[in-house]
């Protein structure tokens, strides 16, 4: 049966840090409840789909809140670290690089780490501690996906991600390691 999906401001609110106050939570256009399921409306006339299963009534406040913590702006973010290499640009298909001399990351840049500190620390300060710990533990394998030896591990005490191997990113699929080749570091800067 069709329910239309509420959102529970009051308990949203009250498990976000103050400095996100004014920033908007309404991400749950198109869906309702379906007795505990949550459903999305179908695009255009197709079916509607299933998004998320919850056990209970408090499961489902706390999908809420995950949910709205995906797409918070931190006010003060921490200061981004160094990567050993960034990309630059591709020729050919290939990625060319930039090496920094000293940094933080002896790794190339991954565009997530930075979204998934910033959702683990706003999930940190909202969710009873199990519940924070099963997802540093989904978040820690989703960094670890692409590495044949686990190669990131999270820091609960500094709420960031750290390196713990030399393991180099690859494709699962076809063993290839993405590492700079010979001549494809473009500048060395400092």
């Amino acid at each position: 049966m069709k329910k239309e999906l509420k959102i529970d401001e009051v308990f949203i609110r009250s498990h976000l840090p103050k400095e996100t106050a004014d920033q908007p939570i309404g991400f749950f256009h198109g869906m309702y409840l379906d007795g505990l399921n949550v459903m999305a409306e179908g695009e255009r006339g197709s079916q509607d789909y299933l998004i998320f299963e919850a056990e209970d009534e408090e499961d489902l406040k706390y999908w809420q809140l995950e949910t709205v913590c995906r797409f918070l702006k931190e006010i003060d973010p921490p200061e981004r670290k160094k990567w050993r290499y960034e990309r630059d640009h591709a020729e050919n298909g290939q990625w060319l690089y930039i090496e920094h001399r000293h940094y933080d990351y002896n790794a190339i840049e991954d565009q997530r780490l930075y979204s998934f500190e910033s959702f683990l620390r706003y999930l940190h300060f909202a969710f009873p501690e199990d519940r924070w710990e099963k997802k540093v533990e989904e978040y820690v394998g989703l960094m670890n996906r692409w590495y044949e030896i686990p190669h990131w591990d999270y820091d609960r005490e500094n709420l960031c991600f750290t390196e713990i191997s030399d393991s180099r990113e690859h494709d699962r699929d076809d063993e290839i390691v993405e590492e700079p080749r010979e001549g494809s570091v473009i500048a060395v800067i400092d």
